[in-house]
């Protein structure tokens, strides 16, 4: 008798607890959302909360000094449409905003016989994220800082960059 009188205690408690607790994704399962925000120091306003961004938005590159990355992030690909790159990244997260900035330190790197690098750093702020969930993001960039850069130099109105960004396991071409 004791030992039904103890197991349903027992069982109470973890009905009582369960009911209780907040429902919890299943690690197995992350939900895949679409991150879209851009660092408070970039030029461009970020979408509010509850605004979606536009698609065709494209944010500008941050240029400045010896930019460094923050928290991990992955780029799983990159692709130049006209003056537009976008990149996507995966990350870890789920439970806070992250914000991604682009940025340049405004150089470009010369190579005999071949095109100048321009060296991109992706920042991106987890916001002290400490969730498991996989992240996945698309962003785009506009590139028109790096081609007006360029057109600055004397007799180089256009051409083409490389546009090395660290994790990419080539540089991505831009003519202009």
């Amino acid at each position: 008798m004791r030992k039904l009188v103890w197991s349903g205690l027992v069982l109470s408690g973890l009905l009582v607890g369960c009911a209780s607790a907040p429902a919890k994704q299943d690690p197995a399962e992350p939900q895949v959302e679409q991150d879209v925000a851009v660092s408070p120091d970039a030029e461009a306003r970020a979408p509010s909360p509850g605004e979606e961004a536009k698609p065709a938005e494209a944010l500008p590159i941050l240029v400045r000094a010896n930019p460094q990355p923050k928290d991990p992030i992955n780029i799983e690909g990159a692709r130049v449409d006209g003056n537009i790159l976008t990149l996507n990244v995966s990350h870890g997260g789920g439970c806070a905003e992250h914000s991604y900035t682009l940025a340049w330190d405004g150089t470009f790197q010369q190579k005999s016989g071949a095109a100048p690098v321009a060296n991109l750093v992706m920042i991106h702020d987890a916001n002290g994220d400490r969730c498991k969930a996989m992240k996945f993001a698309e962003l785009r960039y506009d590139l028109n800082t790096v081609s007006q850069t360029w057109a600055a130099q004397p007799g180089k109105d256009s051409g083409t960059v490389e546009l090395a960004l660290p994790g990419l396991s080539a540089p991505v071409s831009y003519s202009f």
